[in-house]
């Protein structure tokens, strides 16, 4: 059986031969071949870079959830974190953005002014969620209804 196949081997190499080496369309079989390859080559190399990137994802990805637990959560100086709480929280807030005054004082928040009662815990929430806040000193007044 072996003595066969090495037979059949032969056969098609001697087949490829001819089919490459023909003098009169064997230069452009052997061109669309080598077009072939180099595309294969191109493919693989595209297929390879972008498992590569994909794997430096994840790595950083897991490399950030270690370092998670030792970050400091950053400290601002109190102009700083009042304009980060007037930008972050009373931006988003959907409520009468002049009518609230804000202080800070070491971290702790104060806010005054008159705001509708349904307002209030949406904008203490936000400023709370503002990274520096260590506080929120409530001044805030509610206008009274007749």
């Amino acid at each position: 059986m072996s003595k066969f196949v090495r037979i059949v081997g032969v056969g098609a190499a001697a087949a490829a031969a001819m089919y490459l080496l023909d003098p009169d369309r064997g230069r452009s079989r052997r061109a669309k071949l080598s077009d072939q390859a180099a595309a294969l080559a191109r493919k693989a190399e595209e297929k390879t870079r972008a498992q590569a990137e994909y794997q430096k994802g994840v790595v950083q990805g897991l490399a950030h959830d270690l370092t998670e637990p030792f970050r400091s959560e950053p400290e601002f100086d109190d102009e700083t974190l009042r304009q980060k709480v007037k930008s972050e929280a009373i931006g988003r807030w959907d409520g009468p953005k002049n009518d609230v005054e804000v202080d800070v004082d070491n971290g702790v928040v104060t806010l005054k002014g008159n705001i509708d009662a349904e307002k209030v815990d949406r904008l203490i929430r936000l400023v709370k969620g503002v990274p520096g806040v260590a506080s929120v000193n409530d001044q805030l007044s509610v206008p009274q209804r007749s």
